[in-house]
């Protein structure tokens, strides 16, 4: 799925509230998550209306002139926020879609082949949160993340995509085979569970815990259908151990033992059916292992 991103005027002039300081970390922080959604510019399209040039992005001091008026630039932003604003801008493509069509015609437009939304310097009142990406990198994150469980498309492609938006997931090639057996019901649910891995995981303080300590704690933490666990029974170990490429270019054994469990369907509760044999089986990571981001080994029916 392609998204077409958009960044709009009214989302850029809204400052007046912003010093001068916090406008910098800002635009610094947007143009750093411009050259990593660069990265996928083949499912991220960016867009921006002539418009932007016309806004006041300080108090009485044009966009434009920040951006080619180097005497007027230089009394008001340093060179880094300057080339960070033209990574912003002028690296984008140009639209004719203005800020009014943008807003009210192609941000509710979405199928599995492309959906909309908007780079938010500073949210736009008015326009549903869903729609807005603001400034960082965790919005860009989510937005992607809630489209491809609302599209799964095949089994390949979700595992492409999860690549690109759980940074700090590594997904065994087994994955792209076996997540397929439940895209039809919990695709979105994958994702939230994914998420959760992603983003919480780590956001806690595990001194003194021991494993099952911790996954009750991040199971608590990130409001899991059932708390995660271990599989507890040695002699299955063997199938739910995986390998994966170490640093030495040597692949190791890992056993993905810890468990999530995908309880509910996406239309929970509406359904409620209690499902058992559903999981995402990983590792918590290891140093010498794709940079100790968390190993996922397997995304589908119980092991």
């Amino acid at each position: 799925m392609v998204a077409e991103l958009y960044i709009v005027a009214e989302s850029f002039a809204n400052n007046s509230d912003n010093t001068t300081t916090e406008i910098e970390t800002k635009t610094k922080s947007l143009a750093n998550d411009f050259v990593f959604i660069r990265k996928y510019s083949d499912t991220n399209k960016l867009f921006v209306h002539p418009d932007i040039y016309n806004i006041y992005f300080l108090r009485g001091v044009l966009l434009s002139d920040l951006l080619y008026n180097e005497t007027i630039a230089n009394q008001h932003l340093d060179r880094d926020v300057r080339i960070s604003l033209k990574k912003i801008i002028i690296e984008s493509a140009i639209t004719s879609n203005t800020s009014g069509e943008v807003i009210e015609v192609l941000l509710p437009i979405h199928n599995p082949d492309i959906c909309h939304g908007l780079i938010a310097f500073n949210p736009i009142v008015g326009v549903d949160p869903s729609f807005q990406i603001v400034y960082h990198l965790q919005g860009w994150f989510d937005f992607r993340r809630y489209y491809l469980g609302l599209y799964p498309h095949d089994a390949r492609f979700y595992i492409d995509e999860c690549i690109k938006y759980f940074p700090k997931l590594f997904f065994h090639e087994n994955t792209r085979i076996t997540v397929g057996a439940l895209l039809n019901n919990c695709s979105r649910k994958i994702v939230y569970h994914l998420s959760a891995l992603n983003d919480k995981f780590n956001s806690f303080d595990k001194r003194g815990m021991n494993r099952t300590q911790v996954l009750t704690t991040f199971s608590i933490l990130a409001l899991l259908d059932e708390t995660a666990s271990l599989e507890g029974n040695a002699a299955r170990k063997k199938y739910f151990t995986f390998e994966f490429m170490n640093h030495e270019n040597v692949m190791e054994p890992v056993c993905c033992e810890p468990h999530l469990k995908l309880c509910h369907n996406d239309n929970y509760p509406g359904d409620n059916a209690y499902v058992t044999n559903r999981r995402i089986y990983f590792h918590e990571g290891k140093t010498n292992i794709h940079e100790g981001k968390i190993l996922i080994g397997h995304i589908g029916t119980h092991l």
